[in-house]
């Protein structure tokens, strides 16, 4: 890693603070520190993505913190790799902050980016620091394909198939969010969550969750030999299976019935905001579970069936017990 000199800190002291977060696995010859990288592969075919986080659009100070910022961001990028049926290898980290950052914040950002890492089995192999206007997380994460497996796309999804979720319980990524933006909270040093006028139990537990998701990401390369079709549950589950259903030339209905338990998890929050759970659940983003398709008696432990997959044909390409769905999910630029 190199870095730009800032005051009050210099190269030797950010690499001081940050090095020793990042162990190596047996899979890396050469590790942070060098130039580049060398990582040994287990096959031939490797799996890349990129994603970043931008301070004020993907976080907001105050209301989470640098090992929770560094947790989510590895989750988001170990999530596309884990939904091509790979497994996670190694993450490459861009970290960019403005003049005056205090060290500590990229001890913890280190810290929980090589924790949640390990948790799927891959390492930081190095990556870049430099200043900026405000604090910015870019990752690149690579994975590897089993001998012999072939990557799990979104295309391959079938009439009949059973559309599934790898997650107990969606919307709550949304649930926190909203709580985020409606400034009821805020986040000490020592990760205790405070709630400004809310009384419904466990809505500490959204926002923690939308901070740093707890998702088992492991059912995309156990699951990625029987599943049709694939991906991960980044920007709400109607646009995110409108695009799985593109892809497969299919329509999928989605269960009401089967979907009505997240809803009703979510259902006293809700009412305390003045927000609609239902667009929690169908909307939100940022959940990074699995989304997959499946044969009907082909489903494996770990997901739910919530819907059920058709010929394509006019209207609507997602739909709620038939019926058409009202908004569209998170959209970057909308």
């Amino acid at each position: 890693m190199t870095a730009q000199p800032r005051p009050g800190l210099s190269e030797a002291s950010i690499l001081a603070a940050v090095l020793p977060q990042l162990p190596t696995g047996e899979q890396v010859e050469v590790g942070p520190g060098d130039d580049a990288a060398v990582v040994r592969l287990p096959s031939d075919r490797l799996v890349v993505t990129t994603d970043a986080l931008v301070e004020g659009h993907d976080f907001l100070p105050g209301a989470t913190l640098p090992r929770w910022i560094g947790r989510k961001a590895a989750v988001q990028n170990l999530a596309d790799v884990a939904a091509m049926g790979a497994r996670p290898l190694a993450l490459v980290v861009a970290l960019s902050a403005p003049a005056g950052t205090d060290p500590s914040v990229f001890e913890e950002l280190s810290a929980g980016l090589a924790e949640r890492a390990a948790a799927d089995g891959a390492v930081i192999v190095g990556g870049d620091l430099g200043r900026a206007d405000r604090l910015t997380l870019a990752v690149t994460a690579m994975g590897a394909m089993a001998p012999g497996d072939a990557p799990v796309l979104r295309s391959g999804a079938r009439p009949g198939d059973v559309l599934t979720i790898g997650t107990v319980r969606l919307g709550r990524s949304a649930a926190g969010l909203a709580l985020v933006l409606g400034g009821k909270v805020h986040v000490d040093a020592a990760g205790s969550i405070s709630l400004e006028g809310i009384t419904t139990p466990d809505a500490a537990d959204l926002v923690r969750h939308h901070d740093a998701p707890e998702v088992d990401l492991s059912l995309g390369w156990s699951a990625g030999r029987t599943a049709h079709a694939m991906m991960d549950l980044s920007d709400g589950l109607v646009r995110d299976g409108g695009r799985l259903a593109a892809a497969s030339r299919v329509r999928i209905d989605l269960d009401r019935a089967a979907l009505a338990p997240d809803v009703e998890t979510l259902a006293a929050l809700a009412e305390e905001l003045g927000e609609d759970p239902w667009a929690w659940v169908l909307h939100g983003a940022e959940e990074h579970a699995m989304l997959a398709a499946f044969a009907p008696d082909e489903v494996p432990t770990g997901f739910r069936p919530i819907g059920r997959l058709h010929e394509a044909g006019d209207g609507p390409v997602v739909t709620l017990d038939g019926t058409p769905i009202p908004g569209e999910g998170f959209d970057h630029f909308a």
